[in-house]
C-alpha cells in the first residue's frame, strides 16, 4: 500500500483514495491537482476525499445532462428519416406529410420498375415503412455518447 502526500503535509492511503474515488491515481501529483482543480483545501481527513469524490461526481453529472440536453435540442429524433432518404425523400416530422411523400414515391417508383430485383426492392421499402410508421407514436430510443462515470474520472482526473 502507497501514501500520497498532498502540499507536501497531508498524507491520503492509496487503500482510502480507491474506497473514496473508485480509482488510484500514478502520482502524488496528480492528486494535489485534483484537490486543486475541485478547490478543495486538503486538511489530511478522509473527509477531504469525499469532498473531492462529490466534486468530481457533481462535475460528471452537470456534463453528462448538458450532453443528454444538446442531444435533444439539436437532433429531433424522426424514426422514418432513414426510410426516406433512401428514396430521396428528407423528413419533416409531420407524420401525415411523410407518409403520403412516401407512398406517393413509392408507387411512381414501383411504376418504372421494369424488374423483378426492383420490385422486390421496393417491396422491402414498403415492409419497412410499416414498421417506421408503425413505431411512429412511441419515443424513439437515442443511442447514448455518455461517459461513464469511472471513465469520467480516469479521463479528467487521474
Amino acid at each position: 500500500m502507497s501514501n500520497f502526500t498532498v502540499n507536501g503535509v497531508y498524507t491520503y492511503s492509496s487503500s482510502n483514495v480507491y474506497s473514496y474515488l473508485g480509482i488510484v491515481p500514478s502520482n502524488q501529483r496528480q492528486l494535489q491537482e485534483a484537490f486543486r482543480e475541485y478547490h478543495i483545501t486538503p486538511t489530511g481527513t478522509d473527509w477531504d476525499l469525499k469532498r473531492l469524490k462529490n466534486a468530481i461526481y457533481e462535475d460528471y453529472s452537470t456534463q453528462v445532462k448538458e450532453q443528454i440536453e444538446n442531444q435533444n435540442q439539436n437532433t429531433p429524433v424522426i424514426p422514418w428519416s432513414g426510410l426516406l432518404a433512401q428514396i430521396g425523400i428528407q423528413a419533416t416530422g409531420d407524420y401525415e406529410k411523410d407518409y403520403n411523400a412516401f407512398n406517393n414515391a413509392i408507387k411512381l417508383l414501383s411504376q418504372s420498375a421494369v424488374d423483378g430485383q426492383a420490385m422486390s426492392y421496393f417491396a422491402s421499402l414498403r415492409s419497412e415503412a410499416d414498421i417506421a410508421f408503425g413505431l411512429s407514436n412511441r419515443p424513439a430510443e437515442q443511442s447514448s455518447n455518455v461517459p461513464n462515470f469511472y471513465d469520467f474520472m480516469e479521463d479528467n482526473v487521474f
